[in-house]
């Protein structure tokens, strides 16, 4: 179990070190227990609270009800947008987890 934790934590690490490449301001959660894996703050404003979801084998887990429920009430609560970070073979894919549709992260205020 230990080394699935160590596992799912370093997939959060990439995901946040892509988002801070894209200028986010991004805090981690200190553990595995809260709705959102990733808190990352935009320039141009935009908020998302993201998790992050992937896995050893060739499709990336999905999140259960509960935690979608979990992640989308937080959202609403903090004003945010809710994310699913999925980690692919192809790097990382964004989706809304209120639409399901594909997200990009948003460029720096003009």
């Amino acid at each position: 179990m230990a080394n699935q934790y160590k596992y799912g934590r370093g997939k959060e690490q990439k995901v946040a070190q892509s988002l801070r490449g894209r200028g986010a301001k991004v805090k981690v959660s200190p553990g595995s227990k809260g709705s959102a894996d990733l808190k990352a703050t935009f320039p141009s404003g935009t908020k998302w609270n993201v998790q992050v979801k992937s896995t050893r084998n060739s499709k990336p887990a999905q999140p259960s009800g509960h935690d979608l429920g979990r992640l989308k009430q937080s959202s609403t609560k903090t004003g945010t947008t809710p994310v699913i970070a999925n980690i692919t073979q192809s790097g990382i894919e964004f989706i809304s987890a209120s639409s399901g549709r594909n997200l990009k992260p948003p460029t720096k205020k003009r």
